[in-house]
């Protein structure tokens, strides 16, 4: 019984590290998104409910800290667009499920973050959400709900002004609903602009 007991507690210590890990990143998510810049890790150590230590033993310097939001969040966008895909097909609907998706999972800390960040070489990243996007725009092109001159760097670099905060102290969830508005109504202008 003994063996079993401390063959799982390593187990249990790496699922709450992970939890922790993951706690860390979307406490920073949110404050980056609420401040519009570098939250503190002490602000982000007490939003998380852990320890600075526990900051600091996952992620040694804000470069890190900083590296790993931009890269969940991308993952969360480019796996939204995914599921989107999957579950939709191509066309205005899913380019409109997938840019709400985006919003919900953060996508404005991308921008506010990259310039923070030393290293952003995302080439991997970058190939996959513009792979996704551009199946998006096609697809949303093909049934008139955008323009043939609308092109996915445009849909992309609007998402990410819809992402990010207005900086007129809003909270968090009237911020993002009004990001959810502003959204629709340029979808609906791009698609009368088709039609």
């Amino acid at each position: 019984m003994a063996n079993a007991d401390s063959a799982a507690a390593p187990r249990r210590e790496r699922a709450d590290a992970r939890r922790n890990r993951q706690r860390i990143l979307e406490a920073t998510i949110e404050l980056v998104l609420e401040v519009g810049g570098e939250p503190p890790r002490d602000t982000v150590a007490r939003r998380a409910g852990v320890g600075i230590a526990t900051v600091y033993r996952h992620f040694p310097d804000q470069q890190q800290l900083l590296r790993a939001v931009a890269l969940e969040v991308l993952d969360r966008t480019i796996a939204a667009g995914c599921a989107t895909l999957d579950e939709s097909g191509p066309g205005g609907e899913a380019l409109r499920l997938y840019l709400h998706a985006a919003i919900d999972a953060g996508l404005g800390v991308v921008n506010i973050v990259h310039p923070l960040v030393e290293d952003t070489d995302w080439l991997d990243r970058r190939a996959a959400a513009e792979e996704v996007l551009d199946r998006l725009v096609a697809g949303a092109r093909a049934d008139g709900a955008v323009g043939p001159g609308t092109s996915a760097a445009d849909i992309a670099l609007a998402a990410i002004r819809f992402c990010r905060p207005l900086a007129i102290g809003l909270d968090p969830e009237a911020e993002r609903a009004v990001a959810h508005r502003q959204l629709d109504i340029y979808l609906d202008g791009l698609a009368a602009g088709a039609g």
